[in-house]
């Protein structure tokens, strides 16, 4: 298999992921419709306030467990500079949702933490210009030049004896 289509495939795992997130939401959503729907109003209502409360709860805590694995995947799949970041972040929020989430995990914590991802991601996952020694230096030179000018800082310390 290439280290292109592990790219792909692990874009797909998130995507999974966060389809079955999605789909829980969707059934705990039709869950509280029907429990609510069903209920009798006579003696005393249900506390609709706080069931509302719990589901937005709900939502949210979700949301926060789906939506990073949906960015990293979108990413991958563009192929975006900063794919990696996104995808370790959503890697290790989905590690929690058994198994689909754990296996989406595991598959993108191996692709990433490899030297596959360099083959897909050539510019090592970065663009010139973003570091700050680029940004204040300009387009003096290469990092390779940076690394030649170190030279110059090589004097010795001042006695404080």
């Amino acid at each position: 298999m290439t280290n292109e289509e592990h790219n792909r495939y692990v874009a797909y795992a998130f995507f999974a992921h966060a389809g079955f997130q999605l789909f829980t939401l969707l059934m705990m959503g039709l869950f509280f419709a029907l429990f609510f729907g069903s209920m009798p109003g006579d003696p005393e209502p249900p506390p609709f306030a706080f069931f509302g409360i719990m589901f937005a709860f709900m939502l949210v805590f979700q949301l926060v467990f789906t939506v990073p694995a949906a960015i990293a995947a979108w990413a991958m799949l563009k192929r975006k500079p900063w794919a990696r970041t996104a995808s370790i972040v959503g890697a290790v929020t989905s590690a929690m949702s058994v198994p689909i989430g754990t296996a989406a995990c595991v598959y993108a914590l191996w692709y990433w933490t490899s030297d596959n991802w360099k083959d897909v991601y050539p510019d090592g996952g970065s663009t010139r210009g973003n570091s700050p020694r680029e940004l204040d230096r300009g387009d003096e030179g290469s990092a390779s030049d940076e690394f030649d000018r170190s030279k110059e800082w090589t004097r010795e310390p001042p006695d404080w004896r």
